[in-house]
């Protein structure tokens, strides 16, 4: 990462339609100014991450794609990470998981968030 970036972290601690939108509207919008968005998903959210996983809040009616959410967040190097717990608590494996989705322990994302300006959770 480069130490000119401002880091920002959005949490995400619920799988229902506007904890999932809020936060991706807000991971994108910080992607979009330039910053580094962490956009950290925990148990509770954890199946919008399984491939086809978004695709249920499309339509939401006046929301943005989420898919297309996702993918500003992504180009613009936002880095979307999944904590390791949700795998097993919904029978998932990192194979599940869509492109781009990073895994990790708590403890080691909250040595990856160090320093970040702001928290959004939702």
């Amino acid at each position: 990462m480069d130490d000119d970036l401002i880091k920002q972290v959005v949490v995400l601690n619920h799988d229902d339609e506007h904890s999932v939108m809020a936060a991706l509207v807000m991971s994108a919008a910080i992607a979009a100014t330039g910053d580094q968005v962490l956009l950290f998903v925990q148990p509770g959210g954890a199946k919008i991450l399984k491939k086809g996983g978004l695709e249920t809040y499309r339509g939401l009616k006046g929301q943005p794609d989420p898919l297309d959410l996702m993918e500003s967040i992504q180009v613009l190097d936002g880095r979307v990470i999944l904590c390791e717990l949700g795998l097993p608590i919904w029978d998932m494996t990192a194979d599940d998981l869509m492109d781009g989705v990073e895994v990790m322990m708590a403890s080691t994302f909250l040595f990856e968030a160090e320093g970040a300006a702001m928290t959004f959770s939702y």
